[in-house]
């Protein structure tokens, strides 16, 4: 069910930027979110998605738009090169985006994710475990990201800290080095070293590089 919101949410920022783009290309104008926004809130794409996740989208498409025509105008002032400047593109066909929960509600451990009531009409609920470690934070954001075709799901929470004052000697500095077979090589100003071997995270890494050549090689057959 998630990846069929995921999937109505890649439709809807292809349809927002498809909005802007030929609003540009017509008038070569910025489309701003207000007006997006009343044209696509009775797409039928829109109205699968929770108000609240759609009009992040659509919020998004919007800020990359704006950074767009914002380096447009550096340009026109010649702090920025127009060559440098891509207008921004449709998601690949098929695809999925991530969906953004940026008004959190909690049960106790469980994020209920939002849709709307006609998504719900002919689907389960889905109940999301928060991470232990959070059950005492404040939730900002959640966001849902799509892997491997939206066969699996990456969950970022974003949440309130408290500012911590520490009293740090300024005066003492850890410099770090990275790299492959010593992934750390790290001195202090103390004169104390040391190095974090990266031989075997290498070699897990070419295993599963390799397992991945064979599956795929599996798969094209």
């Amino acid at each position: 069910m998630t990846s069929l919101a995921a999937r109505s949410g890649e439709l809807l920022t292809n349809q927002a930027i498809y909005n802007i783009r030929q609003h540009y290309f017509q008038t070569e104008k910025y489309l701003n979110y207000q007006t997006n926004y009343s044209l696509l809130k009775s797409s039928p794409n829109y109205k699968i998605l929770n108000s609240n996740m759609a009009q992040q989208i659509l919020k998004e498409v919007d800020g990359s738009f704006k950074s767009f025509f914002g380096l447009l105008k550096l340009a026109a002032k010649g702090k920025y090169h127009f060559k440098a400047i891509r207008l921004p593109s449709y998601l690949p066909k098929d695809g999925f985006t991530t969906l953004v929960i940026g008004f959190v509600r909690l049960r106790g451990n469980k994020l209920l994710v939002p849709y709307s009531r006609q998504f719900k009409q002919n689907h389960r609920p889905i109940e999301i475990t928060i991470p232990p470690i959070l059950l005492d934070k404040t939730v900002k954001e959640i966001r849902i990201i799509p892997k491997y075709n939206a066969r699996f799901f990456e969950i970022q929470y974003t949440y309130e800290v408290k500012e911590e004052q520490r009293n740090l000697n300024q005066n003492n500095a850890l410099a770090i080095d990275f790299g492959i077979n010593n992934l750390v090589t790290a001195v202090t100003s103390k004169g104390k070293s040391f190095i974090i071997d990266g031989r075997k995270l290498k070699s897990l890494n070419q295993w599963f590089n390799k397992c991945t050549a064979r599956l795929q090689c599996i798969k094209d057959k």
